[in-house]
């Protein structure tokens, strides 16, 4: 058993049930790959490697090309998430692109002997079949959010779907309660998870600043007021 790739695993919230000898069953399937900094992973459309990615370190971002050749950022995932699972399931080909955010490694399971592995573990089948319906209640929301809100409430859900996935509470110095989003996107991701441009982010960031309802300081974003967020989110 390689015991270095079992660590990895027990930081992936999919196995986070599973004991160390169910552990070491998935490590004998593990490829382990390094991807550089805005490497392609997987090309949306393509259907030649079926197999199911595990991050181990790193971040990467799912996007998907409209027709004028516009990305949309999905999502960001990060060290513990895992991507490639419909595909996986279903045999199709890729439905997103999956780009490196930063160098990762990342833990690859291909088809055959991880469809194997949900038939011995229904701990594992659970597992995904739960993270499934999250993944698909916020693309339903992400789907209703860009055709029914202005540009500033697409901005501030944007911005309250990454305080929800990737938030970080923490007490002031004055004892208040804020949020942290750490190593925030840039304001071209921000704008391409909103639907807009990043001179519209800009503007609407910088509203959102003057009313003291976040901060941006170096990498990171602080949510001061996320009732201010939530109000225009819903009103737009």
């Amino acid at each position: 058993m390689d015991t270095s790739t079992v660590d990895l695993l027990k930081g992936v919230e999919l196995f986070s049930e599973l004991n160390e000898e169910q552990l070491g069953m998935i490590a004998n399937l593990v490829i382990v790959k390094n991807y550089n900094r805005d490497e392609t992973v997987v090309l949306e459309g393509d259907d030649s490697v079926q197999a199911l990615y595990l991050i181990a370190t790193g971040s990467v971002q799912v996007y998907m090309t409209g027709i004028d050749g516009r990305e949309t950022i999905l999502s960001f995932l990060e060290r513990g998430d895992f991507f490639g699972e419909m595909s996986l399931i279903d045999g199709e080909p890729r439905s997103a692109s999956v780009r490196t955010v930063t160098d990762a490694k990342l833990l690859v399971i291909h088809r055959e002997s991880f469809l194997s592995l949900l038939r011995k573990s229904p701990e594992i089948a659970m597992a995904l079949m739960s993270e499934l319906c999250k993944r698909l209640r916020k693309a339903n929301k992400q789907i209703g959010s860009l055709s029914t809100m202005s540009v500033s409430g697409r901005v501030a859900g944007t911005l309250l779907n990454l305080m929800q996935e990737r938030g970080v509470r923490i007490h002031t110095d004055n004892g208040n309660m804020v949020t942290v989003i750490h190593n925030r996107p840039t304001q071209q991701q921000l704008a391409d998870m909103s639907g807009t441009t990043r001179e519209t982010v800009s503007r609407i960031c910088s509203l959102l600043v003057r009313a003291n309802a976040i901060a941006m300081t170096g990498k990171d974003i602080v949510i001061f007021d996320e009732d201010a967020l939530q109000e225009k989110a819903t009103k737009g």
